[in-house]
């Protein structure tokens, strides 16, 4: 008779627990990043006894259960809903990773799914307690650099960076019509070229210059580039820069350089070429008015192509097509170089997917920083919740860069999971189980006591 007590009351002690763990999923239903739970029941047995039936050759047995306990809670990781907020460092994982942010006390990592960072005074991507978001460096061009985690930290001044490349991008043509100019190059006489590019090129201080590139033509299918800017103290008016840059275009439309067929070399992404002209050098006066410098006899190559990397020249495959063209139409051609002068921060952005932490300055620069770094748990129920929105582990996680299977989401939050329906079934279900529980105790009760009366 005593053990329908005891069973009981293990009852009323599990649906309390369910209770208490149904009250904090809808206590938290408007929690940032915040994962519901649920608990795991297990029956208790006390006893079970095996008997023989001898005749029939069959088992049989009586099993004296005792009653239910909580054996553990698990967390539900399906992911919330996206809410937009417009706020570029709020940030949301899609996928099953987590945020990796940093004590900046202890140093010890936490994870989390909360994504609403913001910057500190010191340029640091914080979460409301000062936790430091982790992500790789990157260089310009986006591509990670080494492979240790950093504290994202953005540069609040950008320093000048003194030009030491240009680069002929996409559109570019050579009008095929031009005729050779009968006067030899003279960049102050108009009628010694056919066409002249200007484009603004920086020293060490971030003093701005303009440098001329000329195009003269000077044979059927070839044509000189001259460069040429103001930036020598110590004489009047322009002067060159360097030797002329001798291309053409063969037979066949090639584009050839000293009768060579211009060569390309995958990019180590392999979704893009690099595209030479010259491997020479051109030498930059290195004085300049303003005091600032130019890299010594900087690597000025003409490049036609996608990238501004500057890399070895090795042999490749001819293009029958590429950025310079030679059709009868006007000229046009699109430059680019890679100085800038000082900027300072204006914004900061987080590209979706990519994760890649990206400063807005002044000087019209937008420079990718880092990427945002992302665990991913083999379990995540090894996590332990620690409060705040965080968690830490024991074991160690995979650490990877967004895409694939982990985006990251910028301007948006992801919100609790927690089903408020679902949460309201819950809470009916183990009020009903307790009240049934407490009934098996009035009854265990009543008939205890008709039991005592008995002998009354």
């Amino acid at each position: 008779m005593m053990r329908s007590f005891f069973n009981a009351v293990t009852g009323l002690n599990a649906y309390r627990t369910w209770m208490d763990i149904t009250a904090d999923n809808m206590a938290n239903v408007n929690t940032i990043g915040f994962k519901g739970s649920r608990p795991l029941f297990q029956d208790v047995v006390s006893s079970v006894v095996i008997g023989l039936n001898t005749v029939t050759n069959t088992m049989k047995s009586t099993t004296y259960g005792a009653g239910i306990i909580v054996d553990s809670t698990q967390k539900m990781w399906t992911i919330g809903n996206f809410k937009q907020t417009g706020i570029n460092t709020d940030l949301a994982v899609q996928g099953r990773g987590l945020f990796i942010i940093k004590d900046p006390i202890s140093g010890v990592n936490y994870y989390t799914r909360d994504g609403q960072f913001r910057l500190s005074k010191d340029g640091f991507m914080v979460n409301s307690g000062g936790f430091k978001l982790q992500g790789f460096k990157v260089d310009e061009k986006g591509k990670t650099i080494g492979t240790g985690l950093e504290d994202i930290r953005i540069v609040q001044q950008l320093p000048p960076r003194a030009t030491g490349r240009i680069t002929f991008l996409s559109p570019a043509n050579m009008n095929a019509d031009a005729t050779v100019p009968v006067n030899p190059f003279d960049p102050i006489d108009p009628t010694s070229y056919n066409y002249k590019y200007t484009i603004t090129i920086y020293d060490s201080l971030g003093t701005p210059y303009q440098a001329d590139i000329f195009f003269r033509r000077s044979a059927t299918n070839s044509w000189e580039i001259y460069l040429r800017s103001d930036v020598d103290p110590n004489t009047a008016g322009y002067e060159l820069s360097g030797d002329w840059l001798g291309i053409g275009f063969d037979t066949s439309g090639n584009l050839v350089y000293d009768n060579t067929v211009v060569l390309r070399e995958p990019s180590p992404d392999g979704k893009s070429y690099y595209y030479y002209l010259d491997p020479g050098l051109l030498t930059v006066p290195t004085l300049t008015p303003s005091g600032g410098t130019f890299p010594v006899n900087t690597d000025w190559r003409v490049y036609v192509g996608e990238s501004l990397q500057a890399i070895a020249v090795n042999p490749g495959d001819p293009i029958p097509n590429s950025y310079i063209t030679q059709y009868s139409s006007d000229f046009i051609v699109t430059a680019d170089q890679d100085g800038y002068s000082k900027g300072d921060l204006v914004d900061v952005y987080v590209l979706s997917e990519d994760g890649a932490v990206v400063g807005v300055y002044s000087n019209g620069k937008s420079l990718p920083l880092y990427r945002v770094g992302i665990a991913v748990f083999s379990d995540p129920e090894e996590l332990i919740k620690k409060g705040a929105n965080l968690y830490s582990s024991i074991s160690t996680p995979t650490i990877m860069t967004p895409g694939g299977a982990e985006k990251v989401r910028s301007g948006m939050l992801e919100m609790s999971n927690v089903d408020i329906a679902s949460e309201f079934i819950n809470l009916i279900s183990a009020q009903r189980a307790y009240q049934a529980n407490t009934r098996v105790i009035t009854s265990s009760n009543t008939v205890l006591e008709d039991t005592i009366n008995l002998v009354r």
